[in-house]
């Protein structure tokens, strides 16, 4: 009967392609099986949390950057920085970006991913080879606004976002096609809305559109309604959410760290309402210039915070607050008077009975001098609550009121709330001259200082990754030289780092194995002794990286034949040794062995017929690993031969160009005749439609019997007349009805899989047909259909 059920279906096989052609199939479309990208990679990745004091290292290194755009000695808010500046900005690349100050924000960031095709899959696919790469920079600027801007919408106060994509970067114009869409999320705290701007653009574009017109704005609209408090504040997180797709393939996604911004209606700051950037401890600008109408209450601020023994009244280790680079920094508070004016009104009592008690009663001199105080009396850490850490000092009438003035311009200018953290930032504008006393009783000259130094924060990175030093140098004279230099305090004998410019304040460093290393930061101004900081940098063991040059997927051997493996490998650890660990996927175990040169490399013969996944794996001294895989086809003359006619039933799914539910007929014949030619017929009809697959008397290029009872056959056909397509059969020989030892459990099974030669010598990259999508091209692991209908039979040479 099984013999029986064969022929009928040879008849209708035959009956079935004589029928009259019809119109040659569509072209073959890419599936998601076939290409994907790869996880986006950022360059953010090697950034690390802090492992210093935030308040005497990181954030003083950023302070000393953001004063860069300090807009020293005015009393209005800095210039908007621009998206270039951003792009420039090597602090801007952290996670969460960069706050300039409450009206800019900065965050810049390379991305890149990969293009992949599938070479091998085993249920799913575990060999894929690159195609093609593209990389990115995303740069974002974002401004903060008040009520004297114009709004996209008058009732609601608002911040924008300018996002811009630049310099991007491919190797295959395929990937023009990528799609990239971008998304900036905004939570609101407290159940408060965040409002987005349905006029702003969000829509996805290819990468192709993005060359063209690479910058998209964003805006987020705050309702005052919702506001808390007397000023009515509202507080929203923020971050930026990227995704990359391919058509027809899959989609990755990264979302960079987050950060924040509020809205106010303070009625008594400019504008009445206003959006900021309020994660940060503004800064408050003062030049000490000969020429600033208020120069002598900035000497007397510089005095209070570096020569403290010269200020009244005195105090043993007198620390006084706002000081940016003090040893531990602690930031200024504002108070809005209305809010908490029994403290104000007590800090200027205290300082003027300090000027009393060391200038006398009439230090006033008839109004031409005034009490000068810091910190001011505007603030929670005056007079009255510093327990001495203060000073008080008589000076020009008229400095006092210039800085007083420039302070509360700077107040409401630069929305700072009641309760805001700040720190006073001195220095010369370059354009006066420097110098000069005091006035009224206790001026000094500023005399060259040593440099402020700061490391910046300990880092860690892998082996052969830059990890980021943002190192910091503030000098109040001049710019002065700056050096890097470094000392491995842990790790192997040689092990060694470069820094890419040690003359910079911001470098990297790359180390060429795992380790612990001390860098130091070194300013020189040429007049006092070099001042310096530390910091420390762990590297981290990096995992190799291997991959199978050859043999190739798919390539053919006979049985018998050595098959030669070659697996070269890298490893950014320069010091590391490796071991490697073959499986053949013969049945026999691993073959360990040290690795030579950064290869793998290894011979193997295979005695019988299959398809077998070759896998290397390859590991360090640190138990880190990579693993690689590829497929090759063992064919034995002498193995056996093949016939298989019959029908199954064939998903929809299964026909990528024209997806048809119906009845797939087949037939394979298949021998050797003891050469090295397969000789044959491979034909397949899908019921009502117009796939017709016929590979003729010479189409085979190989036939795969083994010992199990499988079969695979791989070669060229037409369809419907057409040429240009790859196909391979795979049988298995059921125990039902086969000869014992030498077949599959279960009733006789088949798969059919059909490729345009355009996408490749063999399928993974299209696929046009395949009624077992899911499964892997090795023939172990293939999972062919039952059949409706008619037979696979094997027979072999040899056996019971």
């Amino acid at each position: 009967m099984r013999r029986l059920a064969s022929a009928l279906s040879v008849l209708l096989l035959l009956f079935s392609f004589a029928s009259p052609a019809q119109a040659a199939p569509a072209e073959p479309v890419p599936t998601g099986e076939q290409y994907r990208l790869t996880s986006l990679k950022s360059s953010q990745e090697a950034q690390t949390t802090r492992s210093k004091t935030a308040t005497t290292t990181a954030d003083q290194a950023e302070t000393v950057h953001r004063g860069q755009y300090a807009q020293t000695g005015a009393s209005l808010r800095a210039p908007s920085t621009t998206i270039e500046e951003c792009a420039a900005d090597e602090w801007a690349d952290r996670s969460g970006g960069f706050v300039i100050d409450h009206f800019n924000w900065c965050h810049t960031v390379v991305y890149s991913t990969e293009l992949e095709v599938c070479q091998i899959r085993i249920f799913v696919c575990v060999r894929s080879q690159e195609i093609g790469d593209i990389s990115w920079r995303m740069t974002t600027k974002g401004e903060g606004w008040d009520a004297t801007q114009p709004a996209t919408d008058p009732r609601y106060s608002q911040i924008s976002f300018t996002t811009r994509i630049h310099d991007i970067q491919t190797d295959n114009v395929m990937l023009d096609a990528m799609v990239l869409q971008l998304n900036l999320v905004c939570d609101g705290q407290n159940g408060v809305p965040c409002l987005h701007n349905l006029g702003d653009d969000v829509e996805p574009r290819p990468i192709a559109e993005w060359k063209q017109n690479s910058d998209t704005v964003f805006r987020f609209q705050s309702d005052p309604a919702y506001g808390l408090g007397s000023d009515r504040i509202s507080w929203f997180n923020f971050h930026i959410k990227s995704t990359a797709s391919y058509p027809a393939a899959n989609t990755v996604t990264d979302e960079a760290g987050s950060n924040g911004y509020r809205c106010d209606e303070a009625t008594y700051l400019q504008g009445d309402r206003g959006c900021v950037f309020d994660r940060v401890s503004e800064l408050f600008p003062m030049a000490m210039d000969e020429y600033q109408n208020y120069r002598k209450a900035a000497l007397h601020i510089y005095d209070a915070m570096y020569l403290p023994q010269k200020t009244r009244p005195p105090l043993e280790g007198k620390k006084v607050a706002g000081n940016p680079f003090a040893d531990q920094p602690q930031p200024l508070h504002r108070i809005y008077e209305p809010y908490d004016p029994t403290i104000v009104r007590d800090n200027n009592n205290e300082a003027v009975r300090t000027c009393r008690e060391w200038w006398g009663a009439d230090y006033s001199q008839g109004g031409q001098f005034d009490c000068d105080e810091y910190p001011f009396k505007s603030t929670y850490q005056g007079a009255s609550q510093s327990n001495g850490h203060y000073s008080a000092r008589v000076i020009d009438g008229s400095d006092n009121s210039s800085g007083g003035a420039v302070l509360g311009a700077w107040y409401e200018s630069q929305r700072i709330l009641h309760d805001d953290p700040f720190f006073v930032l001195l220095g010369f504008t370059g354009t006066g001259g420097g110098g000069g006393g005091g006035g009224g009783g206790g001026g000094s000259e500023i005399p060259d200082s040593a440099p402020t130094v700061n490391a910046g924060e300990d880092i860690a990175t892998d082996e052969g990754a830059p990890g980021t030093l943002r190192g910091a140098v503030h000098d109040f004279e001049g710019t002065p030289s700056t050096r890097w230099s470094y000392r491995v305090t842990s790790g192997r004998d040689g092990m060694s780092c470069t820094l890419s410019a040690p003359e910079r304040q911001v470098t990297r460093i790359t180390c060429n194995d795992e380790g612990t290393v001390e860098v130091t930061l070194t300013a020189d101004d040429g007049l006092n002794a070099p001042v310096s900081d530390r910091a420390t940098v762990t590297v981290r063991n990096a995992p190799p990286s291997v991959k199978i040059t050859g043999p190739d997927p798919w390539q053919v051997f006979k049985a018998g034949a050595g098959v030669n493996l070659t697996a070269p490998f890298t490893d950014p650890g320069a010091l590391d040794t490796h071991n490697c660990s073959v499986r053949w996927d013969d049945g026999e175990g691993a073959d360990t062995y040290a690795a030579e040169s950064h290869t793998c490399n290894r011979q193997h013969t295979f005695e019988h017929a299959g398809m077998y996944t070759i896998s290397v794996t390859v590991t360090d001294d640190a138990g880190a690993e990579d693993t690689a895989t590829t497929m090759i086809v063992v064919y034995d003359p002498e193995a056996g031969f093949a016939n298989a006619d019959g029908a199954f039933t064939s998903a929809a799914s299964a026909w990528a160009a024209q997806p048809t539910a119906g009845s797939m007929s087949f037939h394979l014949a298949a021998n050797y005749y003891h050469t090295d030619t397969v000789t044959g017929t491979a034909r397949a009809y899908l019921a009502n439609t117009d796939l017709r697959l016929d590979a003729g008397n010479k189409g085979l290029e190989w036939l795969v019997v083994t010992p199990d009872g499988k079969v695979a056959a791989r070669g060229k056909a037409t369809v419907n007349g057409k040429s240009g397509y790859g196909f391979v059969y795979y049988g298995y020989d059921g125990c039902t009805t086969g000869r014992p030892g030498q077949c599959q459990p279960g009733a006789d099974r088949f798969r059919l899989v059909i490729w345009p030669l355009s996408s490749g010598d063999h399928p993974g990259n299209v696929t046009w047909y395949d009624n077992r999508p899911e499964a892997g091209y090795d023939v172990d692991v293939t999972e062919p259909q039952d059949l409706t209908s008619g037979a696979v039979t094997i027979h072999p040479t040899t056996g019971p």
